[in-house]
């Protein structure tokens, strides 16, 4: 806080022996407040600070400083503020009549200089002094306030609350910590102010009033209400999609199960014959189309599951080493489709980890499924297989394909994402494969890793651990 100096007295004293209610308020602010705090006149000299600013004296005699004689008025000491600034301390005793009188018109200007509420009150609550902002507020002259009560200014209701918190700092002698509070001022605008109550006298005397100081933080709690309303409205936002996703991939399967188990049925002629060759070849498409849409569909519904909170993994001992297999083994008719070639490194000693088997292999079928489905004809797919130092596992998939630009690397694990969007987009898929597989590995408490570059290919990283979530 910044004073300008040669500012008159403000009127209001005659309590606590004759100290000034403005200079003594201001003190016990400042020495109430938990960060190192100080008031500095025009030329750069401290008028008060509190033990969190000044140095210790331990730490003044290490630098080897040496404190100014006492005066009748007070001592001044030198020190440095921790900024390193050599600034002169201003000592004072409280409640002694022979005290600088610049320094308490220091401190009075001090108080009307800054955007705060601030007053001082006596034991019975009564107005000694109150700072020119927090009086404009109020709708009243600082001189106007003193003798009365909160309650004359704001109401009985008010005034039975403020005296309160001003008889439990006279009881204690502490001041408070810093706590919320709503009032109105002239204009009727109920503001959000934060409020902190100090005890004036003290230190072996009395404690014969009471330092109010108050923060207008209104903009700051409306700010951070809008914020947390958004944060509601955009979780029922997401807790609706996910409903909407899960009770529409319900409503797709049931007929679409139809449909294949009857396509099935048609393109391996249980019942006979279906004539031309043609019509088993067409039963054949609507059965993989089917299979693949009913993929999709599964894979939307874990993932709305996963986001409701309401997918559950049926915990068990594993064999990583056999389930990799079980995924090579299913990708391998898609790889030999493409021309891709399908390579695999896999530990030779069993690799059992807790974990639930149906669910790891489709987070794994999910990233070797994109590594296949990206890698043009003639590339490679690589999966290896380690035991991790901590005996879980730790599973590479590897491809030569067309990689991700580094531009798009945030975006790869947003759910329904494509790299290519358009109309015309070569490749199949909801962008919802590599989003489910690292919510999957999570849940079992693992870690899953993509690096790529464009042109070089990517390499997705899976670490589990051995017991699981």
């Amino acid at each position: 806080m910044q004073g300008e100096g040669g500012t008159e007295e403000r009127p209001g004293g005659g309590s606590g022996g004759g100290a000034d209610p403005a200079r003594e308020a201001i003190r016990a602010m400042v020495a109430a407040s938990p960060q190192p705090t100080a008031v500095f006149d025009a030329a750069g000299l401290c008028v008060t600070a509190n033990p969190a600013f000044v140095l210790r004296a331990t730490d003044r005699a290490r630098l080897g400083l040496v404190d100014g004689a006492a005066a009748d008025e007070g001592e001044q000491r030198t020190s440095f503020s921790p900024d390193g600034r050599r600034v002169w301390t201003l000592v004072s005793h409280a409640g002694r009549a022979s005290e600088a009188p610049a320094a308490a018109g220091l401190l009075a200007a001090a108080a009307d200089a800054v955007p705060v509420l601030f007053n001082a009150k006596d034991a019975e609550s009564r107005y000694l002094f109150m700072n020119i902002h927090q009086a404009r507020l109020f709708g009243v002259t600082p001189d106007a306030v003193l003798g009365r009560t909160a309650g004359d200014l704001l109401g009985l209701e008010f005034g039975s609350y403020s005296r309160g918190l001003d008889v439990e700092v006279l009881q204690t002698g502490r001041a408070t910590q810093f706590f919320e509070e709503s009032y109105p001022g002239a204009d009727g605008v109920v503001r959000r102010w934060l409020t902190c109550k100090a005890p004036l006298g003290g230190e072996g005397g009395p404690v014969w009033g009471i330092a109010t100081m108050a923060i207008d933080i209104t903009e700051r709690t409306r700010l951070e209400d809008g914020l947390r309303q958004a944060k509601e409205q955009a979780e029922a936002a997401s807790r609706a999609k996910s409903g909407f996703l899960a009770a529409m991939s319900h409503e797709l399967r049931t007929p679409l199960n139809a449909v294949i188990g009857f396509a099935e049925i048609i393109h391996q002629e249980v019942l006979g014959p279906v004539g031309a060759l043609e019509y088993r070849d067409y039963a054949g498409h609507i059965l993989r189309s089917g299979q693949h849409l009913l993929a999709l569909i599964n894979d939307i519904l874990d993932y709305a599951r996963i986001e409701s909170g309401g997918l559950r993994l049926n915990m068990a001992p594993i064999d990583v080493r056999a389930v990799v297999r079980a995924t090579l083994e299913v990708l391998g008719q898609t790889a030999a489709a493409g021309r891709v070639t399908l390579a695999s490194d896999l530990a030779e000693q069993r690799i059992v980890i807790l974990g639930d088997e149906q669910r790891l292999r489709q987070a794994l079928l999910n990233v070797a499924g994109n590594a296949v489905k990206f890698t043009p004809a003639g590339g490679q797919v690589a999966v290896a297989l380690r035991a991790a130092p901590d005996g879980g596992a730790l599973i590479t998939v590897s491809d030569s394909g067309i990689g991700i630009a580094e531009a798009n690397m945030s975006q790869v694990f947003e759910p329904f994402w494509q790299a290519d969007s358009g109309l015309d987009r070569l490749k199949a898929g909801a962008g919802i494969g590599l989003p489910l597989a690292r919510h999957l590995v999570a849940l079992h408490g693992g870690e899953l890793h993509l690096d790529s570059r464009v042109g070089e290919g990517t390499k997705v990283t899976i670490r589990l651990r051995p017991g699981g979530a």
